[in-house]
């Protein structure tokens, strides 16, 4: 692994799991800490059939980073959607051959606009602290069907995680119905 520019996958590549192997999310309604301005499927035809990197993978079926990143930036004003992000993310190499998000890449396709924070541990604090600092956390975490998957943190009560899961639609964001403890990775990304 090297520096700043450390990888990770973003959903894993086995077929899509069943529609009974999804996470049961809560519906919730309310004010969060961070703005919810922008919800993206990955799913969505619009880029659905995109690739990631040089892969070969789809947004599809792979693609829970991309678009959980495109929400974050998407509330912190930025214009963009999974799609464009994912093109712009290919025209500054910012993925490896398997179809990685490359963290530092976020700077380039934004100007220097925003970045991504890394960390080598997951906990409340980190995910509060991001927060705090109008960072928004993408949690790694692994579905029942064992497939690695990304959603956006908007918000921690005592309910547990708000979250926008980009393979489950909702008006609303939904309750994550684990604690810190089911994550496997977080990320967090905001204005540098």
């Amino acid at each position: 692994m090297a520096g700043f520019a450390l990888i990770l996958a973003a959903c894993s590549s086995t077929p899509e799991p069943p529609p009974s192997d999804e996470v049961d999310y809560t519906p919730i309604s309310g004010k969060y800490a961070l703005a919810d301005r922008v919800a993206f499927m990955q799913k969505d035809p619009r880029w659905a059939s995109q690739t990631l990197g040089g892969s070969g993978e789809s947004l599809e079926t792979d693609g829970c980073l991309v678009t959980a990143t495109a929400m974050a930036l998407g509330n912190l004003g930025y214009k963009t959607d999974p799609g464009d992000l994912n093109k712009r993310l290919k025209s500054v190499n910012g993925f490896t051959k398997q179809g990685w998000l490359i963290w530092s890449a976020i700077d380039k396709v934004t100007d220097g606009g925003a970045t991504a924070r890394y960390y080598d541990s997951v906990s409340s604090e980190i995910i509060d602290e991001c927060i705090a600092d109008g960072f928004y956390p993408l949690a790694r975490f692994i579905l029942p069907s064992g497939r690695s998957h990304w959603a956006v943190i908007l918000h921690r009560s005592k309910q547990g995680f708000h979250m926008r899961d980009p393979l489950h639609p909702s008006s609303e964001p939904l309750i994550f119905p684990r604690g810190v403890d089911a994550f496997k990775a977080v990320r967090c990304v905001g204005k540098a």
